[in-house]
């Protein structure tokens, strides 16, 4: 059964040219939508399958769980971007132009992210509506315009090829780039589909865009899928059509179930007959359900079986029209559905063996056609300098759905991310400057591939971090210059050994590896990979399991050439108990995550149990998740762990968990009836520094709870590695208490002074360079953090090179110089200072006590606290005999 209809869908999806057809008709004939129907071991599993078996090789979306916290509209809206991003840059297949969404951009833009202000002109407003769809068209649009422009700047920059033409290619380049208008192919759509016959200006289409904002939500529906539609059609233009480039695939599971997806079902049968009835390209949808759960909403006919497929699609095309030519007679029939279901009778098969996205697919237009162009593109490639593996980056390889690899800026991860493409130039512009020099390569390892826009956010932060912090290391005349470059492990590190091994193969003056920003079992083989093995120097950075540092004392190491410069979680939650001591004597509970392999939520269950201490408050609650960004059934066991905590004491929740469980948590908290509890504190980790980004104006009115239907206010509670005001507002706190004489500069503690003009010389350069970067985030500490993590790099690399007398340094002798790296060596970070022990550790490092309040805008800072009780020792940052 399902070989059957794995061979039907690939004559639909163009995706076997070489094999004899079995499906005769004329796609011009317009679209169908495929619904499979049968029990539960059939059907349910069946979008799963074929999405494992075909990513990669065909464009098409992810189905997951809908947020059931939405509404019905919005879950629609939610769908239909995953469609996108699936069908989009994120799930092109390899070798191939990713389909871009502009018009879907536009739309979406228009209908759900613009929000009107009352008190503007119209005029106004249509010049600021115009101005955000203009930018959303260019954001889809940039990414296949960026990739054709850097094959030809690649081309440009040819030694042969400057030679030969004088650098005609690079200036035919910029001009093309300075004409280019990426909105008006968009904007031509909209005055065409809505003014047809009409000269109508830009201003007039972007007015009705933003009059469609107050249409029916059936209209605005309808519009994003005829959007979205013709944006699909216009991708395969004359030359891919006849190529027969391979169909994207929409999956729509379990219609029957999701009111939602069944609503886009029938949304795009209403595009089919109407608004995008014109196009000669569609994508291949499929729909699953329970048998006759989910009929079509008219013309509906007997279903068939997967064996029947080659003959029923010619045949309702046939019957389709017939019953249009009766009905020109002036004959009353039913036009049968564009919806033709499909049996599926037996139990659920196993899954057919995965294909590779190199398999052969479209066919060119003749054998000749082939040859000549393959000839065409020999020539080309002996001398062409195609370097790019998988088409997704110079150098950079396609790895499932994450593009990996090192990149020294040329090469550019998550290029859609506003910012991202930005701040690879810088880095990639610093490390030309410096290339003719004696420098020493660094590498930061973080993963840059997300699909959580608050995720994509932090690794943003984290890369403009460590580029200000390469900018202010190379600004000085300490030597040797850093030569940044950022090695992507693919997301949770998964791809953590093709990316070691290309960064030990691409760079030979590689010295240290620095980042690492999640505690995950895969990070720690990296780690252990990285200092065990191949002997080279870690500076890690927001890792903050104990399992990810060594054990103060003579040695020997676990992770010999580490060095730390963020607290563990064990030190986080003592810096949380002395700064509120009344915590460890309250009523509380813990929400700890179980699932195996994250270290980050073992070690802060560990140290939220030390710090409640025996027999404090309910007992424990645990869960397991899918992953750090998969939510499962976890919102259904918070649910009742919302109702237990209600009936409890507890009134502070200490959370060990990552921060998307962490945010449905504190949602379910807010949401279920508790009549006897105004708030809840909710106590969590450094991970937190997200939740922040992740929760939107909807969400922190929930959060503020709503005394007169019973729900409680809940306020988040963490040590945060930095915050940007933690030094000015401690300052003046200590100028007030110390009264007369803190007026005084010499007076003034070192350990606050000093981070103090850090953190000032970090705002400096990011002012600087914001025309560059845009704005740079300080809130969350990300790069904060980054930017000291490659300062204590920089630091040590300057003492090696200092103590050896050598341009640069070699990696044994980086390893030596960390325990001199405290005292009179401290790093003077922006998060503060970084006295290292001899194991690595930062001793007694100062923590941002940060509160997630929901009545304010914005993360408020309450106060400094240290691990220890009280400020760096003597205010000489001298590590003592003894520092655990």
């Amino acid at each position: 059964m399902e070989q059957a209809l794995d061979d039907a869908l690939a004559q639909l999806t163009i995706r076997d040219r070489l094999r004899v057809r079995r499906l005769k008709f004329r796609r011009a004939a317009g679209a169908l939508i495929l619904q499979l129907e049968g029990e539960e071991p059939a059907v349910r599993g069946w979008p799963r399958r074929f999405h494992e078996r075909y990513r990669g090789v065909l464009p098409l979306n992810c189905p997951d769980e809908l947020p059931e916290e939405e509404t019905q509209e919005q879950q629609v809206v939610t769908e239909l971007l995953a469609i996108v991003q699936g069908c989009g840059y994120d799930g092109r297949p390899a070798y191939r132009l990713p389909i871009s969404f502009p018009r879907f951009a536009a739309a979406f833009a228009a209908l759900y992210v613009w929000r009107p202000d009352d008190g503007q002109l119209p005029a106004k407003q249509n010049s600021k509506i115009a101005r955000m769809v203009k930018q959303a068209i260019a954001e889809e649009r940039r990414y296949t315009l960026q990739e054709m422009k850097e094959r030809a700047e690649a081309l440009a920059r040819d030694e042969q090829m400057a030679q030969q033409l004088g650098g005609l290619v690079g200036v035919m380049v910029k001009v093309a780039d300075v004409c280019r208008f990426p909105h008006r192919r968009t904007v031509r759509w909209y005055r065409r589909k809505w003014f047809r016959g009409r000269v109508v200006t830009q201003l007039e289409v972007f007015r009705e865009l933003r009059g469609r904002q107050q249409r029916p939500v059936a209209d605005k529906q309808l519009l994003l899928v005829e959007a979205l539609l013709a944006d699909i059609d216009a991708h395969y233009g004359c030359f891919r059509r006849l190529n027969r480039a391979r169909r994207p695939v929409i999956l729509l599971p379990d219609v029957d179930l999701s009111s939602a997806r069944r609503l886009i079902r029938d949304r795009l049968l209403d595009a089919y007959d109407d608004g995008a009835r014109e196009l000669r390209v569609h994508p291949v949808t499929i729909a699953t359900c329970a048998p006759g759960a989910a009929p079509p909403p008219r013309g509906g006919k007997p279903s068939v079986t997967a064996e029947e497929l080659p003959a029923a699609v010619p045949e309702r095309f046939r019957e389709r029209d017939e019953a249009v030519e009766r009905w020109r007679r002036s004959q009353d029939v039913p036009l049968p559905s564009r919806v033709l279901q499909v049996r599926l009778t037996s139990p659920a098969p196993a899954p057919l063996p995965p294909l590779k996205a190199g398999r052969w697919g479209p066919a060119t237009l003749s054998a000749g056609t082939v040859g000549v162009a393959l000839a065409v593109l020999a020539a080309l490639l002996s001398w062409a300098p195609w370097d790019r593996a998988e088409g997704c980056g110079e150098r950079l390889l396609m790895r499932g759905a994450d593009c990996v690899g090192v990149s020294d800026g040329t090469g550019v991860f998550m290029p859609r991310v506003q910012g991202m493409r930005e701040v690879f130039a810088g880095i990639e512009a610093e490390n030309e400057r410096i290339e003719r020099k004696a420098h020493a390569t660094v590498a930061l390892m973080i993963p840059m591939e997300s699909d959580n826009a608050a995720v994509r956010r932090q690794i943003v932060s984290e890369v403009q971090g460590a580029y200000l912090g390469q900018l202010q290391a190379n600004g000085s005349d300490a030597a040797p210059p850093i030569r940044l470059v950022l090695a992507n492990p693919g997301r949770d590190y998964r791809a953590w050994r093709y990316t070691v091994d290309r960064l030990t193969d691409q760079e030979p003056e590689l010295r240290m590896v620095v980042g690492f920003n999640l505690s995950l079992d895969n990070t720690q083989d990296a780690m252990r990979h990285l200092t065990n093995d191949l002997k080279i120097p870690v500076v890690a950075g927001l890792v903050t399991s104990q399992a990810f540092a060594n054990s103060d004392g003579p040695g020997p190491y676990r992770y010999p050439g580490l060095a730390r410069v963020v607290s563990t979680s064990k030190d986080q939650a003592a810096a949380l108990l002395h700064y509120d001591p009344g915590l460890a004597r309250a009523q509380t509970a813990l929400v700890a995550d179980t699932r195996p392999g994250d270290s980050y939520n073992n070690s802060l269950r560990d140290a939220f149990t030390e710090a409640r201490g025996a027999g404090a408050g309910a007992q424990d609650m645990t869960f397991t998740s899918e992953g750090p960004e998969t939510a499962g059934v976890t919102p259904n066991e918070f649910e009742t762990f919302a109702m237990n905590l209600c009936e409890s004491k507890a009134r502070v929740v200490y959370f060990a968990g990552r921060a998307f469980h962490l945010e449905l948590f504190v949602k379910k908290l807010a949401r279920t009836y508790c009549a006897r509890k105004q708030s809840y504190t909710v106590i969590t980790g450094s991970d937190a520094t997200s939740l922040d980004e992740r929760l939107g104006s909807d969400e922190r009115a929930l959060l503020r709870g709503d005394p007169k239907a019973g729900t409680p206010t809940i306020n988040v509670l963490y040590a945060a590695p930095a915050h940007p005001d933690a030094w000015n507002v401690e300052l003046e706190r200590w100028k007030k208490h110390a009264g007369a004489k803190g007026s005084d500069p010499g007076n003034q503690p070192r350990y606050l002074v000093e981070p103090q003009r850090a953190m000032e010389q970090l705002r400096a350069e990011a002012r600087a360079h914001e025309g560059k970067l845009g704005r740079v985030r300080l809130d969350d500490g990300r790069a904060i953090e980054t930017h000291d993590v490659i300062l204590t790099a920089a630091k040590a690399l300057t003492k090696a090179a200092a103590t050896t007398r050598t341009p640069v340094p070699s990696k044994e002798r980086i390893k030596e110089d960390y325990e001199n790296l405290n005292s009179a060596f401290r790093v003077q970070g922006a998060g503060g200072w970084i006295c290292l022990t001899n194991a690595g550790n930062p001793y007694n490092k100062a923590l941002a006590i940060v509160r997630l309040d929901p009545m304010r805008t914005k993360l408020t800072f309450e106060a400094l606290a240290w691990p220890k009780g009280t400020p760096a020792q003597d205010d000489r940052c001298v590590v003592p005999q003894k520092p655990a």
